[in-house]
């Protein structure tokens, strides 16, 4: 199946997709999600270098957070957005293995390669569209019914199994970080970033964003 099928089946037709999902070992589905995150990266870069300044200084302000602007822009550079994008390759093991971990507690023995593949075709709707300003919700929202689908038909589980076995951590992880979002803000606004903004200024972090 070439990848535009592919993607098109699993946006529009994950029941099927996941029910006919043979793949023996993980090397579709890597070379899937190696080429669908350079795509996002490289739309990321792209939007930022066209919206950058607007969202950096609304971001600022909304928080109320007095940090330079070209301290903070400086994030989106090349080097950052290339080293975001190994990290995202090598943190999608990391991710599945935790996926593995949690299915084969609720006996979903299918091994890891599964898991894998259960998570990078998930991702498709964040791979291709999260770049977009404002979509990440809903992008996220449709990862969440990718999933739940994925791991309804590959380990046959019950819908209400498959929905629960996810939504309920989520929950508890959201409102957690919605504590932690409260209490980084609050931090935040009572810190002074002379000393971080000094070290974003040291030679070596200048050498990398400039390459």
């Amino acid at each position: 199946m070439d990848l535009i099928a592919k993607i098109k089946q699993i946006l529009f037709k994950p029941d099927k997709f996941f029910s006919a999902l043979k793949e023996k070992t993980i090397q579709d589905s890597l070379l899937y999600y190696i080429i669908l995150l350079a795509f996002n990266v490289v739309m990321s870069y792209l939007i930022f270098l066209a919206f950058g300044d607007f969202f950096t200084k609304s971001i600022l302000n909304m928080l109320n957070l007095n940090i330079p602007l070209q301290s903070a822009k400086e994030f989106a550079s090349v080097g950052y957005y290339i080293l975001g994008y190994i990290f995202g390759v090598l943190f999608s093991f990391a991710i599945a293995a935790v996926l593995f971990v949690w299915l084969l507690i609720f006996g979903g023995n299918k091994g890891y390669t599964k898991a894998y593949q259960l998570y990078v075709y998930s991702e498709t709707p964040s791979l291709l569209l999260k770049w977009i300003p404002f979509l990440n919700f809903f992008t996220w929202i449709y990862d969440l019914v990718l999933l739940i689908i994925g791991t309804k038909k590959i380990y046959n589980f019950s819908a209400t199994k498959a929905v629960l076995i996810y939504v309920i951590p989520l929950t508890l992880i959201f409102i957690f970080l919605l504590f932690m979002l409260a209490a980084s803000i609050l931090f935040l606004r009572n810190t002074n970033f002379g000393l971080l903004y000094n070290i974003f200024e040291m030679p070596m972090f200048r050498w990398f964003v400039k390459k």
